[in-house]
């Protein structure tokens, strides 16, 4: 993701090509969304079209993921504010996807909280992608901390040793492996 040039006072983000979109009223609790969207949370094109309750959907989430999405959703709804979390879904067309969702609280003419319009975009191949990139860094400093201490530069070497660790703490969380001690 970049940021897009400065127009005015605001910034905005700019983000890879949608994969689905929602709205969700609130006030009936119905969430109406696209076959993208149907596809990636396991319900059928007709129920979102005639909408879906939002705990239909949250079954779709991954459990680990669950409890912090329900937070967030119930954040940008008492604040009236921007929602944006990765988390992940499960559905039997899809299997397991890493998902970026983006969306916004609206409010009614009275200011309570109405309509919540979102989208979202598929991270799955981009974690695979972050993945090699950490065995790149991980290769790459490998070797300079080698020629680190084959010059004597201890300091160096010693905290390049420490990028080398944290780098392979990543790789190993990725991995669901945990360091033996």
């Amino acid at each position: 993701m970049t940021l897009a040039p400065e127009h005015g006072r605001n910034m905005h983000m700019r983000y890879p090509p949608i994969d689905g979109f929602w709205t969700w009223d609130i006030k009936r609790d119905r969430i109406y969304g696209d076959a993208n969207l149907s596809d990636y949370f396991g319900l059928t094109l007709d129920e979102f079209s005639h909408g879906a309750p939002l705990e239909r959907c949250m079954e779709s989430i991954d459990q680990d993921d669950r409890t912090r999405v329900r937070m967030a959703i119930r954040k940008a709804v008492e604040r009236r504010s921007g929602f944006r979390e990765v988390y992940r879904v499960r559905s039997e067309k899809m299997g397991l996807r890493k998902i970026l969702a983006v969306g916004q609280c609206y409010v009614d003419g009275v200011g309570e909280a109405a309509l919540y319009p979102g989208w979202f975009i598929d991270l799955t191949n981009d974690a695979a992608c972050e993945e090699q990139a950490l065995r790149e860094i991980y290769n790459h400093v490998g070797q300079a901390k080698d020629i680190a201490r084959s010059i004597g530069h201890d300091l160096m070497s010693y905290l390049l040793d420490n990028i080398e660790e944290e780098v392979e703490q990543r790789l190993d969380g990725r991995l669901g492996r945990r360091r033996s001690s």
